[in-house]
């Protein structure tokens, strides 16, 4: 297998969505470079969906030590954000792993649809795109998974996986469904108005394993955003979307059910954030969270 050096990946402000708001790229930092190796690699899933696994592992890291390890999804354009957050202040560096698709941009808008969404029985065209969030996640467990830990000594006992919007319902579908399969848990701004809720399961306890930590963070303008620039009218749309959608108040009720079955559970909200500006914050906590002791 051969391995590319990652030079530049883009980044975005935005991850819901329509693939016409790419703002700029940006680079990996100096910092970023000097405290990891990163490496990247394209691999296929067994039903042959290609993607592209971007990999930075601690410089200082030995062979006989097993460093914590983050998954981050939407790598294309968050896994330089958590690598760019990482300072050595934390603690000892984790593993980051990320999952993206073989992109120039940073987002994949039907890839991610496909791959970060589960089923639902609800007739919506908004839907339809969606709904195979068990094959990627089959694919994370037993592909990337071997893949990494064939390459890099990892803690197994420390996986963290994080992912923000579609990204964040992801890692509530794979929470709900297969939670022992990590530790910690991190989902930022998290769709969980998809499928109407499909996510949560109609059961109780809503918890089959006891992760680490349960991480639900949300932005604080992603809900109701300020009052508009007069100069700026208001997206009519965009305003009732927001509105229906109900993304922190959602967020932050599951974060209150899930703390009664499982206290290591916290809810953030990010002050003055939007949906995409909260993302940087959203990698920075994320990174911090997988560092955390045992």
């Amino acid at each position: 297998m051969r391995y590319l050096p990652v030079v530049l990946i883009t980044l975005i402000a935005s991850s819901l969505l329509p693939a016409r708001a790419q703002p700029p790229v940006a680079t990996l930092s100096d910092n970023a470079k000097r405290y990891f190796s990163i490496e990247q690699h394209d691999m296929e899933s067994t039903r042959q969906l290609p993607y592209r696994i971007f990999i930075a592992t601690p410089r200082d890291i030995t062979a006989q030590e097993k460093r914590p390890v983050l998954y981050v999804l939407d790598a294309n354009a968050q896994f330089p954000l958590a690598v760019n957050s990482y300072t050595p202040a934390q603690g000892p560096a984790p593993v980051i792993v990320g999952i993206g698709y073989r992109i120039d941009q940073g987002y994949d808008i039907p890839a991610r649809t496909r791959d970060y969404t589960p089923p639902t029985p609800t007739i919506d065209p908004d839907f339809g795109a969606g709904g195979e969030a068990e094959p990627f996640y089959q694919f994370i467990q037993h592909s990337v998974k071997p893949w990494v830990e064939a390459r890099v000594p990892v803690n197994p006992q420390q996986q963290t996986l994080a992912g923000h919007s579609f990204g964040g319902l992801f890692v509530l579908f794979t929470l709900f469904n297969h939670g022992e399969s990590f530790q910690r848990y991190l989902a930022a701004s998290p769709s969980i108005w998809w499928g109407d809720g499909v996510v949560i399961p109609k059961r109780s306890p809503l918890l089959t394993a006891q992760p680490t930590s349960i991480t639900i963070s949300v932005g604080e303008y992603e809900e109701k955003p300020p009052k508009a620039d007069p100069n700026q009218p208001v997206d009519p749309k965009r305003a009732k979307r927001q509105a229906q959608r109900t993304m922190v108040t959602k967020a932050r009720d599951l974060a209150a059910q899930l703390h009664t079955e499982n206290p290591a559970t916290s809810f953030i909200l990010f002050e003055g954030k939007h949906h995409g500006s909260v993302i940087p914050d959203a990698m920075a906590k994320a990174v911090e969270v997988a560092i955390q002791p045992q």
